[in-house]
């Protein structure tokens, strides 16, 4: 339709075109929509198009279609009444048209009512089948959650299989590493099953070889055992020898005192004066870190000891010269002799010992001057000097008649020769013998026992001796002297104690002959085991063998010498004691007391060289 301007306002739209346009909507849009909506929309849809076209039709049944025909060919005649002629055509040509137009809509209606009774025919085919989708859709959705749970099951197992996998892996590089390792043991096996293989065999060789060996040194063995017992007839043949040699020397040295000093002598105070250097300090000596009334000189190319006497003894000089030839007559090997006198200044000259005073060795703190004799004055040195005491002491004690001397009995007292032989010194003039000497020494020589044993010289040494038991003190043995055989030092003290206690039944010539037996006993022990000392059946330390030359110490310091020098009189000292000796404004030498012809020092490479070959040996030894 359109307006007086020629607009179109309205269209009759065709019914089959419009049902056209609606399926083709419903088909365009159910391309778009997915599968499982689609069956429900296409379901709705098909319900209310149906609905429609029920309603559209009822409407037209409901119309009057003859009385709107009339109706509308009465207002085209009445439009047309005007025109006769024109109005006869029109009324005739609108019943025509009326007519085909009725015939038309009822075909129409009738192809529509068969569209609709299709169109529901295949609505309720589709309805079924989205029925059915419907069921296939839940089984569906119940089937896709059985696969998604199976899936996630299958995932976690996939999960946890290939973590068992990975672990499996490392197991399996952890064996093929074993495997590996266990292959190069193997192999280190076999390498070492054949090397142990050829051991054996050589071993085998070998102890062939020492069987054979064996044999011989059993064969030998027999051999030594049989020289042994030749060498120890030998031995004792030997020492019978020695002793017999002691003997003879102990009765040469007397001898030679006495030709020595003619008998005896007396001496000027220049021959004194000559010797000591006019009394020189230098040559002054000490005992116990204490200077004495004793000096060291050189008479007649020999040295001695002069010791110096004051006038406060109540003797007159003719009773002193008397007194003291007397004491020359008084010869043992263990006292200290005497070989002359002078009256001005007075004093008495003994013969000089080397290793000075027992004290000395036993206490002394000067590591300088008594260190290497403390080293070498070893447990069966002391055990023979308490007998050369004892023996010095019975001699004293038991000579008759009774010499005009007192003798105090100390370590200060007993001196020590080269070889370490000990004699009885410290001799004081007397007007009478006095027989109540015999009990103090006696004591004093337990006393010096002990200090032999032990190696101390403190206050209250005798009260503690007295009052510990004897095997208490073998705990107190000195270690310096070696390793002591149990057996003679439990005998020296038994011996010591009596001594202390000193009872009436005490004898000193039976302790001497005690004595005598344990210094055999030690003498056997060393020379059976030749630098070896046995305790208790067991092979204990060695006895010091690092004692040097003689010709290696200096004769002033007595040590073993770092820098000798050689002097005008031909001897070696120590280069720092002969400077000192020669810047004292002295010109004799130590040895001679001569005059030196000059005062030049010259090295002794030599005895240096030797010296240091010397002590290089002796650090190996150690």
């Amino acid at each position: 339709m359109e307006d007086d301007q020629g607009v179109m306002v309205a269209k009759k739209a065709n019914f089959r075109s419009w049902l056209g346009k609606m399926f083709t909507d419903n088909s365009h849009d159910s391309h778009q929509l997915p599968a499982t909506s689609k069956a429900l929309e296409n379901e709705n849809q098909w319900e209310n198009y149906a609905q429609e076209i029920e309603n559209y039709f009822e409407h037209l049944l409901s119309l009057n279609l003859d009385e709107e025909i009339c109706k509308e060919e009465n207002d085209i005649l009445q439009a047309d009444s005007t025109e006769p002629g024109v109005a006869e055509d029109a009324v005739s040509t609108m019943a025509m048209s009326v007519a085909a137009k009725m015939a038309s809509m009822r075909r129409r209606m009738e192809g529509t009512q068969k569209m609709i009774q299709m169109k529901r025919e295949e609505s309720k085919v589709n309805s079924e089948r989205c029925a059915k989708a419907e069921r296939a859709k839940c089984l569906c959705n119940s089937r896709v959650e059985e696969l998604e749970a199976k899936i996630q099951e299958e995932v976690l197992n996939r999960l946890d299989l290939s973590k068992s996998l990975d672990a499996e892996k490392e197991q399996i590089q952890e064996i093929r590493r074993d495997i590996q390792e266990s292959k190069k043991r193997l192999s280190s096996l076999v390498e070492l099953r054949s090397e142990v293989y050829s051991k054996l065999q050589t071993s085998t060789m070998a102890r062939s070889h020492v069987e054979v060996q064996l044999e011989k040194a059993v064969i030998a063995r027999a051999q030594m055992v049989r020289e042994i017992e030749e060498l120890r007839k030998q031995r004792d043949i030997l020492r019978r020898r020695i002793e017999f040699c002691k003997e003879k020397d102990a009765v040469g040295t007397v001898a030679k005192l006495n030709e020595l000093c003619c008998g005896y002598r007396e001496y000027t105070t220049k021959d004194i004066r000559s010797a000591t250097d006019n009394f020189s300090e230098s040559l002054r000596l000490k005992s116990g870190g204490h200077w004495t009334n004793v000096y060291r000189g050189r008479i007649n190319h020999t040295t001695v000891a002069i010791k110096m006497l004051s006038f406060d003894n109540g003797l007159s000089q003719e009773a002193f010269l008397a007194k003291v030839k007397a004491l020359n007559s008084i010869r043992h090997p263990h006292l200290v002799a005497i070989i002359g006198s002078c009256s001005e200044p007075r004093c008495i000259i003994f013969e000089y010992m080397h290793n000075g005073s027992l004290r000395d060795i036993l206490f002394s703190s000067s590591q300088r001057n008594h260190g290497k004799r403390n080293r070498a004055f070893r447990w069966n040195h002391r055990i023979r000097v308490a007998h050369e005491i004892c023996s010095g002491l019975s001699f004293l004690h038991l000579a008759r008649p009774r010499p005009f001397a007192q003798v105090h009995l100390t370590a200060s007292n007993v001196l020590l020769d080269r070889n370490l032989v000990a004699k009885i010194g410290g001799f004081r003039l007397t007007q009478s013998p006095d027989a109540n000497e015999t009990l103090p020494n006696i004591q004093a020589f337990g006393v010096l026992l002990f200090q032999l044993l032990t190696g101390r010289n403190r206050t209250g040494l005798v009260e503690e001796a007295m009052a510990m038991d004897k095997t208490a003190l073998l705990t107190v043995l000195d270690e310096r002297a070696g390793k002591w055989p149990l057996d003679l030092a439990y005998e020296l003290v038994g011996i010591a104690t009596r001594c202390l206690e000193c009872k009436v039944d005490f004898s000193l010539a039976k302790t001497r002959e005690e004595l005598e037996k344990i210094t055999r006993k030690a003498d056997d022990l060393v020379a059976k085991s030749g630098c070896e000392v046995v305790v208790n059946g067991s092979i204990d330390d060695r006895e010091d063998s690092s004692e040097a030359p003689s010709i290696f110490l200096c004769p002033i310091l007595q040590e073993v010498m770092k820098n000798p020098h050689v002097a005008a009189d031909g001897f070696s000292y120590e280069l720092e004691a002969i400077e000192e000796w020669l810047n004292t404004q002295r010109d004799t030498s130590p040895m001679t007391n001569l005059r030196l012809k000059h005062k030049f020092l010259t090295p002794n490479h030599t005895l240096r060289s030797l010296i240091q070959e010397w002590n290089r040996r002796k650090s190996t030894a150690s």
